[in-house]
């Protein structure tokens, strides 16, 4: 069951439905665990394999590679320049990337019905339910726009 509450928007003063995490945010032992249930592989090897992921990633992004995790999705980076265009092809240079960010797209598998179902959002199953409750600070999971969730690193 996915929850969602009532949020407003301070630009359009517009309500929209949010969705809400619910509970402490799952770690990676506690994946290490599911997925060793699923396998053969020990919880401690597991673990192991999970938790060196994000430098071996990291690595071969540096390479300017992407990496594709099949049936979960995408990794690539991708660059901001913060608004500072110049005029000319020749003037544009390293120097305005002012921010690099990690691009995630979800794989994508065809439907009987010629439809797209994207990895991660399972095909039937998901009910919705609205949130009566408050989120406490346990169950907050960094947002886009909030410190440290934007998956994005402010260079110079």
């Amino acid at each position: 069951m996915i929850f969602w509450t009532r949020i407003q928007q301070a630009i359009n003063k517009l309500w929209y439905p949010r969705c809400v995490t619910i509970g402490k945010p799952v770690e990676t032992q506690e994946l290490a665990k599911r997925i060793a249930r699923e396998s053969t592989v020990s919880p401690a090897d597991t673990h192991a394999v999970l938790r060196a992921l994000p430098n071996v990633m990291a690595d071969f992004m540096k390479e300017s590679r992407a990496i594709h995790f099949e049936g979960l999705g995408w990794f690539r980076y991708s660059i901001n320049a913060m608004g500072e265009g110049v005029t000319t092809k020749e003037e544009v240079s390293e120097k305005q990337i002012k921010r690099l960010r990690v691009q995630f797209t979800p794989d994508r598998t065809r439907n009987m019905d010629g439809g797209y179902t994207r990895a991660l959002i399972a095909e039937d199953g998901i009910t919705f339910m609205e949130w009566l409750g408050k989120e406490s600070d346990e169950t907050k999971v960094p947002e886009d726009d909030e410190e440290g969730g934007n998956m994005e690193t402010p260079l110079g």
